[in-house]
């Protein structure tokens, strides 16, 4: 059975991360979304959002690619779209915001739109991330309801990163219902503690990792991404859980430069929050794709086997 959602009809934005790097994230978040009953119907045919990098080389391309997407989603029928990764979900947000606030603008990428095949994008949609759409659609007991693996006694650190929320402007959180806290965002936290976690007090959890500048500054994003890492072992964490897929490639991929450089005791492996999900629902390791992990947080949760 295929719950209603308060979203009305979804379409699923996976963007080229999940689709690449990030694929132990694509993986986890169907299965998660199967066991609820919730649909993922995919946007055929996407492009790539244009990340965080297009809009600084060519404005009207950064604002092209993510109205095309919307565009397909509004031709699917879609009432909104959701998003796994932050970045896409600030790309598409931003695209909504610009395309609202300026008509002239607007005009002029229904213009490209057309001119690419594509039909003019009418505004009408709601930008969600996948987070969101499940603490919404399913709620706290309808996820307790799924878990066959309670991961009891497991302390997790939350990382929503620096665009799940923010800037509030394009995500509208704090302006409008189902949308999580812009200061303190606690969606995720709920969600792990109806698994059984236990989520430990993490003031990091929406800092930057500097995804973007690493490899254009390493030294930078090393820092940032060391910060994070101290804040949630300093708290008792085990498992660093994700939400966003730069920033988990990125800590995940720096991690023996972040040892080498600021000590060893922060190393730690990190999760997607799907994978941690769909593992609780009965998954094995290997179909969660948790066995795929840089880090492989099967150290910490063969307990739970």
């Amino acid at each position: 059975m295929t719950l209603p959602t308060p979203y009305g009809k979804v379409a699923f934005y996976p963007g080229c991360a999940l689709d690449g790097l990030g694929k132990p994230y694509d993986v986890s978040l169907k299965l998660v979304a199967e066991d609820l009953g919730i649909p993922l119907d995919k946007i055929e045919d996407y492009n790539c959002c244009g990340a965080l990098e297009v809009k600084n080389v060519n404005t009207m391309a950064g604002l092209l690619l993510p109205a095309r997407n919307l565009a397909l989603a509004r031709e699917m029928g879609a009432d909104a779209v959701v998003s796994a990764c932050p970045g896409c979900h600030y790309s598409l947000s931003r695209t909504q915001y610009y395309l609202t606030k300026y008509p002239k603008l607007r005009e002029k990428t229904n213009i490209y739109l057309e001119k690419m095949g594509t039909k003019q994008y009418d505004l009408k949609l709601m930008l969600v991330h996948a987070v969101e759409y499940i603490y919404n659609t399913v709620g706290i007991e309808g996820i307790k309801s799924k878990v066959k693996r309670p991961l009891t006694g497991l302390k997790v650190a939350p990382y929503y990163g620096c665009l799940y929320v923010r800037p509030k402007s394009y995500t509208l959180a704090g302006y409008m219902k189902l949308r999580d806290d812009p200061e303190r965002p606690f969606f995720m936290d709920e969600i792990l503690k109806a698994l059984g976690a236990e989520v430990v007090p993490f003031e990091a959890k929406t800092m930057c990792c500097g995804g973007p500048h690493v490899y254009s500054d390493v030294e930078v994003a090393l820092h940032l991404e060391a910060r994070i890492l101290k804040e949630a072992k300093r708290n008792g964490a085990e498992i660093l859980v994700t939400d966003c897929p730069l920033g988990h490639v990125a800590i995940e991929t720096n991690m023996n430069k972040i040892a080498e450089k600021y000590g060893e005791d922060l190393r730690m492996p990190l999760a997607y929050f799907s994978q941690l999900m769909a593992f609780a629902f009965g998954h094995s390791p290997e179909e969660t794709l948790l066995t795929a992990n840089i880090t492989n947080p099967m150290s910490i949760l063969k307990r739970y086997l």
